[in-house]
């Protein structure tokens, strides 16, 4: 009789042990929860005002620096003889930076259109820069002793470029005589007949922008 009131006993302190230590787990978990702040906001509709009107100002005319300083020349004209050309001393183009003192700048010759399958066999200039200093130019002074750039007209972004050209100064562009024009070195044309024209010629354009 004894032993089953102990054992009775032992187990209702079991039961009031286990219901203790579940308080105390749920005591923690909300103490841990009112512990953490909160907040939370919402959003509304304020005035609601159109924008006012931006008005741009009137664009200016922009005049480039050096519009009007490249001037054109004469063509490239050449002479045939059967299958060789030939070329006169020629002034291609004239570029005047003798307003410009200061600063240095960039000269080039490109070709403009496209001359395959045009009847050439080879067109290649030995295209000369000329400078004149404050003076003027003309053919005569392209004899190949200036600053030269032997130039194949094979691809459509042919050219010559001549870079660090002081200002203050005239510089012309040209060839020098070649007549037959020969040498695959400097001027070197031919053509496909002995008697026909290619049909195609070529064009250029000379453009000067600042280097400095």
């Amino acid at each position: 009789m004894r032993g089953n009131t102990q054992t009775t006993a032992a187990r209702r302190s079991r039961r009031r042990l286990a219901a203790w230590l579940a308080f105390a787990a749920v005591g923690v978990s909300m103490g841990a929860v009112w512990a953490t702040g909160f907040a939370s906001i919402g959003g509304a509709v304020g005035t609601n005002n159109g924008s006012a009107a931006v008005n741009s100002s009137a664009p200016g005319l922009h005049t480039a620096e050096l519009a009007g300083l490249v001037t054109q020349g004469s063509d490239l004209t050449v002479n045939w003889t059967g299958r060789w050309g030939g070329v006169p001393a020629t002034k291609f183009f004239e570029v005047d930076l003798t307003g410009k003192a200061t600063g240095t700048f960039n000269i080039a010759m490109l070709l403009t259109n496209d001359i395959s399958n045009s009847g050439w066999t080879s067109l290649q200039l030995n295209l000369e820069l000329y400078d004149a200093g404050s003076g003027t130019c003309s053919a005569a002074n392209f004899d190949g002793t200036g600053v030269t750039h032997a130039v194949p007209l094979d691809s459509t972004d042919a050219g010559a470029y001549w870079n660090g050209l002081a200002g203050g100064k005239r510089y012309c562009i040209g060839i020098a005589a070649a007549d037959p024009a020969d040498d695959t070195t400097k001027t070197f044309i031919r053509r496909d007949s002995d008697t026909v024209d290619p049909t195609t010629y070529p064009t250029f354009v000379a453009t000067v922008d600042r280097a400095s």
